[in-house]
């Protein structure tokens, strides 16, 4: 990712109070706020790929629509 993009993803991280941030000389150092936070990313995870998986098997089930007319 480029810079710009990476440093615009930690604002709204920060602003949003998901992470925090400490200085060190020129660098700075990010770390989430509150560990239970990593627990709570996991299991969305877990939730929003055992959804994806349901969701492409209904549509494995289902087929490939058939075109009109041939197109």
């Amino acid at each position: 990712m480029e810079q710009a993009n990476v440093s615009q993803h930690l604002a709204v991280l920060r602003s949003r109070q998901l992470v925090v941030n400490r200085k060190s000389g020129n660098q700075v150092f990010y770390s989430v706020r509150d560990p239970i936070l990593l627990e709570v990313f996991a299991l969305m995870r877990s939730y929003f790929q055992k959804h994806l998986a349901e969701a492409t098997a209904m549509l494995d089930e289902i087929g490939e629509p058939q075109m009109e007319n041939g197109k």
